[in-house]
């Protein structure tokens, strides 16, 4: 009878694990993969795919977007999950991740006319490089960082990165969503959509990072990752998740 008692407390509490909503925070200017679009509401392939995780489980998702340091730094404290996380060795110590969803181009962008040779990491030697606080950018960026072989421009915006690449302020820039989040990006701001035709993308990207979902370990969410695992393997079986390499 002690048995069956246990066995319904459990089976009572199941359902309710995930009733509350689950707070999601991302970068609000991740485009494709997460952003604000033109209304100010969460849109992008992460979007899409916890939509499709909400439909398919009931679990609810709150999305709460900003900077991608200031998402990171919730994310650290345990409050919520973060969508769009590269894997590193030290966060990996810190986060419990999902299978991967999708996988970006990691590129440089600079202005016409200042292209450079593009072989590896080693070719940004010496040069100014405007990226996002906090990001990372796979193990031979954040390597080469470290060893300071560029300088890195840290900034939270999107357009505060693009503008001072227009006005000559840097040498390059990271983009770490290929040709599409290119476009996305400029078409964002109508000073930059103006000089669109100024922006050139080096080829070929420097890698391909795969992006996940995590939550700090404190939440203990690695029941809800597994099950999140299914909706991203059937979203790629019906195309929805591919390579940004374009």
């Amino acid at each position: 009878m002690k048995y069956l008692k246990q066995l319904w407390f459990v089976l009572l509490i199941t359902p309710l694990a995930y009733a509350e909503a689950l707070t999601i925070y991302a970068n609000e200017e991740y485009r494709p993969i997460i952003y604000r679009n033109a209304q100010g509401q969460a849109s992008g392939v992460a979007y899409e795919l916890l939509l499709r995780h909400e439909q398919q489980t009931g679990t609810k998702v709150t999305w709460e977007m900003g900077s991608w340091r200031r998402a990171y730094e919730l994310a650290l404290k345990g409050r919520g999950g973060i969508i769009g996380l590269s894997k590193t060795k030290e966060r990996s110590a810190i986060f419990d991740y999902s299978d991967p969803f999708f996988e970006v181009a990691i590129s440089i962008v600079v202005k016409k006319g200042r292209e450079f040779p593009l072989h590896s990491i080693n070719d940004l030697k010496g040069k100014l490089v405007g990226v996002t606080n906090g990001a990372s950018y796979g193990p031979d960026f954040n390597s080469a960082l470290a060893q300071k072989i560029f300088t890195a421009d840290f900034n939270y915006s999107s357009s505060a990165r693009f503008k001072k690449l227009l006005h000559d302020r840097v040498d390059c820039l990271v983009l770490a969503t290929g040709r599409q989040g290119l476009l996305l990006a400029l078409s964002a701001d109508p000073e930059l959509q103006a000089h669109r035709e100024q922006f050139v993308l080096l080829e070929p990207p420097l890698a391909y990072d795969p992006l996940y979902l995590g939550f700090h370990k404190s939440m203990k969410m690695k029941g809800f990752l597994l099950e999140f695992n299914k909706t991203i393997k059937a979203a790629k079986n019906s195309g929805l998740l591919l390579k940004a390499k374009d």
